[in-house]
C-alpha cells in the first residue's frame, strides 16, 4: 500500500493516478485498487465501501499518462488515505493526488463508514 498523511483532517472527495512518470518510458500503472482512510487521533482504518457495505474497488489507469479521476460517491473526513493497489501493469508505479478542502465546514458530514 501507500499512504498520505494530510497532517489534519480534511474533507476528500476523491483521487486522480496516473501511471508511471519521468523521462524514463516504462510501462507501468496501477489498474485497480481499493481505498482506505482514518482520521486524525483514531487507530481504525475504515475501508471505503459502495452503498451496500462492499469493499469499494476503484479502477485505475490504462495508460501511464491520462490521469485518471475518482470521485467519492460521498466524501469523507480522513488525516490519512491509503491506497492498496489490486492489479497492474507491468508492476504497481502509480502518481496520485488527493482532491481535499482544508477549510470546508465538515458540520453537516458523516463521519464513519457508509
Amino acid at each position: 500500500w501507500i499512504e498520505v498523511d494530510l497532517l489534519v483532517n480534511k474533507l476528500i472527495g476523491g483521487i486522480v493516478t496516473w501511471g508511471r512518470g519521468g523521462s524514463v518510458n516504462i510501462p507501468q500503472w496501477v489498474k485497480t485498487f481499493n481505498v482506505e482512510y482514518r482520521v486524525d487521533g483514531s487507530n481504525n482504518w475504515i475501508k471505503y465501501t459502495n452503498n451496500t457495505g462492499s469493499l469499494l474497488t476503484f479502477i485505475g489507469n490504462e495508460n501511464r499518462q491520462q490521469p485518471v479521476l475518482n470521485d467519492f460517491a460521498e466524501n469523507v473526513i480522513a488525516r490519512y488515505i491509503r491506497l492498496y493497489p489490486l492489479t497492474s501493469y507491468y508492476g504497481p508505479t502509480m502518481r496520485w493526488e488527493v482532491l481535499g478542502c482544508a477549510t470546508c465546514k465538515s458540520s453537516h458530514l458523516f463521519e464513519g463508514t457508509f
